[in-house]
């Protein structure tokens, strides 16, 4: 009332109404049409519903209104139909199907889940099975007896089919990139492997290099190093002999010193021996005595430069003897 109150209360038939003293008000008036109508469109609203029953139309949430219209127009009972309750009509079952379907879909998306489910646990199942011979595994259980409708269950039965086949094309491609990435570690390892024994064959080359090298540096100081050595040796040697001469020639004048001192004493002791012959017996006998042991002396000093004269020709580990002979020569 309050709407249509403010687009007619400036109308001259609502300003003559509304100064009558007697009979209905405007607002009465009003509410009378508006009860009439709601009659005149619950006995539509009848019709309608029974036009639809008698041609089995199923409103769904994609139909227009002009597609409701075509479908009923012909079987609604007159009198004719306004179109303004047409309309309203359409609506309220337009709105009533689009809950119902949500409602249905949120019920087959469960059951749905739950048939699907049911299919990851048959292991027989793979990415190549058919449907007609896998129907024989799950018939029989409830998570497809619930879905009442075969053509949904083989969508998701097709669907899950999808799945597996992508998860082995996936498992495929992984086993492919790990592959190559195998055979790239192996280049790489032969490479290094190739290079490192490169440079092994490079050291030991320039090692070797190195080592000629170094013993042609070396010999000449080897060759120094014998000459060195053998001069030493020569040089050994020759001392060696310089002190035997001078060893012998010492030998040779203690010896004629000594044959000389011999020789006085000889030339003493015969002069007493001349003197005293006619001495007593006892002298004689400490002549002899004394003459002993002058012979012993000489034997004595003679064997003892033999001696001397060996042991500083021994060297470096090696004892060389010599004979000699009794006497004044070697």
């Amino acid at each position: 009332w309050f709407d249509y109150h403010a687009k007619v209360k400036d109308l001259p038939a609502y300003v003559a109404i509304s100064s009558n003293t007697s009979g209905s008000t405007p607002k009465e008036l009003f509410e009378d049409v508006v009860e009439e109508l709601k009659k005149q469109y619950q006995e539509d609203r009848t019709r309608i519903k029974d036009a639809m029953k008698s041609e089995k139309v199923v409103l769904s949430s994609s139909w227009t209104f002009e597609e409701f219209k075509a479908a009923i127009v012909n079987e609604i009972i007159p009198p004719e139909v306004s179109e303004h309750n047409l309309k309203i009509v359409f609506d309220e079952l337009l709105e009533r199907a689009r809950e119902k379907e949500e409602k249905e879909a949120k019920r087959l998306k469960r059951l749905g889940d739950e048939f699907f489910n049911m299919l990851c646990s048959l292991k027989d199942i793979t990415g190549d099975s058919k449907w007609e011979d896998c129907l024989p595994l799950f018939e029989a259980r409830e998570e497809f007896r619930s879905i009442g409708d075969e053509a949904f269950a083989k969508q998701i039965f097709e669907e899950y089919l999808t799945q597996l086949r992508e998860k082995e094309k996936e498992r495929d491609r992984k086993r492919k990139e790990e592959k190559a990435k195998k055979e790239k570690d192996r280049e790489r390892d032969k490479r290094s492997k190739d290079r490192r024994e490169k440079e092994r064959r490079h050291d030991r080359s320039r090692g070797k290099e190195r080592s000629e090298k170094d013993e042609g540096d070396d010999e000449p100081e080897f060759n120094e190093i014998s000459v060195s050595n053998e001069n030493k040796k020569s040089g050994k040697d020759k001392d060696r002999k310089h002190r035997k001469r001078h060893h012998d020639e010492e030998d040779d004048a203690s010896l004629d010193k000594s044959v000389k001192d011999y020789s006085r004493s000889s030339h003493r002791h015969s002069s007493e021996r001349k003197k005293s012959r006619q001495m007593e017996q006892h002298g004689d006998l400490s002549e002899s005595d004394d003459e002993s042991r002058q012979k012993k002396h000489k034997r004595e000093h003679r064997n003892g430069s033999r001696r001397r004269s060996e042991n500083e020709e021994l060297e470096d580990g090696e004892l060389e003897w010599c004979p000699i002979k009794r006497g004044l020569t070697r």
